[in-house]
């Protein structure tokens, strides 16, 4: 029998002898006990309007390993005591958690609880490090809080909403050598096939023509002559990488076969690669064997900087439940491109039609580079077109 069942006996034995014996104090006892439990009731319905929690931590991207040290505060805004306070917040099992005052991991969580006790209008501070270990997202909306009641036997939950996301970015995998002119195709000088403009350096104005970019527009120029000029820029034969990265399905039923350790290599390979172009200045062009917003596969434009590579990292950590697709109907996408690319197919396994499908695009004149990462060290296949170069002609 809980403490409130008791309360409410008590009282209706009160009452009852009150209604045969007219004892007003009878009365104001049995109502009493009455009283107290919807008191309770309105206490509980009311603390969360009274009790806040602010969170906040020191890094909100990391990579896998790297300590986050997170604080937070519990406010108690309310005129009573909250004794015996606990405050208990779930993370995944791969985060390791210090300077908690419980720790406990079930059901592939890890649970961790704090404990306070907080008098009235007051306010208390903790301190927490916790370290990742996998890519993923951290996300924690709600934290949960336990009070000791009014009866002081039973326990008052809280729910105190938080915002708190961690973005922990794939580990790069160690890649074997590869520069940027082993994945060049050839004919990658200048010419009208592959033409590309340096925005850095600039050679003169234009009219304006309809499909222009606006941040192209020189307004200088437009103010002077009183029409719209568009900016010229330096011609550069700089490549542009086609990234594919083959994503398995987790799961194979008729080769009852787990891939989730071999998607995780691919990733990390995925991460390499971004992190090369990003320190070589090189364009990326990101390609998935997954479903995206109703689309055969994922698609990230070609880009490069800073800011793309922050991008390719965090849709590489946000991967998710995906839906897995042909790795060959990828490379019929690139078959038909007009220009010559340099292809990299990040893979554990290449089947027939995507065989078929890389002797194609070599017959096109792709360039196309094979990351073959079903061992543990990533192994590199170039296949190269057997086409002789055009010779040169010299018009005097």
């Amino acid at each position: 029998m809980s403490t409130r069942q008791v309360y409410h006996a008590l009282g209706f034995l009160c009452l009852l002898f009150a209604l045969f014996s007219g004892s007003r104090f009878l009365w104001l006892f049995g109502g009493f006990f009455f009283f107290m439990t919807l008191a309770h009731r309105w206490w509980r319905a009311n603390l969360p309007r009274w009790v806040r929690l602010e969170w906040s931590a020191d890094q909100s991207r990391v990579m896998p390993g790297t300590p986050v040290t997170v604080r937070f505060s519990l406010h108690n805004r309310s005129w009573l005591p909250l004794p015996g306070t606990v405050i208990r917040v779930s993370f995944p099992e791969h985060v390791t958690v210090e300077g908690a005052d419980d720790v406990t991991a079930s059901s592939q969580r890890c649970t961790v609880r704090f404990r306070f006790h907080l008098p009235l209008r007051t306010s208390a501070e903790r301190t927490f490090t916790l370290t990742p270990h996998k890519r993923g997202l951290v996300w924690l909306t709600e934290a949960q809080a336990d009070t000791l009641s009014v009866f002081g036997e039973e326990q008052d939950p809280i729910p105190l909403p938080l915002s708190f996301s961690l973005l922990v970015y794939p580990l790069p995998l160690t890649l074997p050598p590869l520069s940027a002119a082993a994945a060049e195709p050839d004919g990658g000088s200048v010419s009208r096939r592959r033409l590309e403009e340096d925005v850095t350096f600039l050679r003169g104005v234009r009219g304006y023509a309809p499909g222009d970019r606006l941040k192209h527009i020189h307004w200088k120029a437009s103010a002077k002559t009183g029409a719209l000029q568009t900016r010229l820029f330096e011609p550069t034969a700089r490549p542009t990488w086609k990234v594919v990265g083959h994503i398995l399905p987790s799961y194979e039923p008729l080769l009852q076969r787990q891939n989730e350790t071999v998607n995780e290599r691919v990733i990390s390979a995925l991460a390499a690669l971004s992190v090369l172009c990003r320190r070589q200045s090189l364009s990326c062009d990101l390609f998935l064997t997954v479903k995206q917003r109703g689309r055969e596969q994922f698609h990230l434009p070609a880009g490069s900087g800073k800011a793309h590579h922050v991008h390719v990292m965090t849709q590489l950590a946000r991967l998710y439940q995906y839906m897995p697709t042909s790795l060959a109907a990828v490379l019929r996408r690139l078959e038909h491109s007009g220009t010559r690319d340099a292809i990299l197919i990040v893979t554990p396994r290449l089947d027939g039609p995507a065989e078929e499908a890389v002797k194609r695009l070599v017959r096109h004149g792709h360039s196309v580079t094979v990351l073959d990462v079903s061992e543990e060290q990533p192994v590199l296949r170039r296949h190269e077109s057997g086409r002789t170069p055009a010779r040169k002609v010299v018009l005097s």
